[in-house]
């Protein structure tokens, strides 16, 4: 994988979960989305990437065929391995939206 810093990310959205302390961040890539949980609202730490796909298909980034969501909803391997690069890149990108 590229550098994440590079990637055509699309249709971002970054939410506080009242669920658990932390963010869902959501993006879209060539049609593809993907969601990111981050823990932690004051020192925030990555957890994983999903893949959210509507159709069939595969993952430009891991290479694994992923089904439609809910069915499909599997991590990215790709990601997985920038995950501190990645949210690196939402927090300079989005600052204000990691405001604890």
């Amino acid at each position: 994988m590229q550098n994440v810093n590079g990637l055509p990310y699309q249709d971002v959205k970054i939410s506080n979960l009242s669920s658990f302390d932390g963010y869902q961040i959501n993006f879209r890539i060539n049609d593809h989305l993907y969601q990111f949980l981050v823990g932690n609202k004051k020192r925030p730490f990555p957890l994983n990437v999903m893949h959210i796909f509507k159709e069939k298909d595969i993952c430009i980034f891991c290479n694994k065929t992923i089904y439609p969501y809910p069915a499909g909803q599997q991590i990215c391997l790709a990601f997985q391995k920038q995950l501190p690069s990645l949210l690196n890149h939402f927090q300079t990108s989005y600052p204000n939206d990691f405001i604890a």
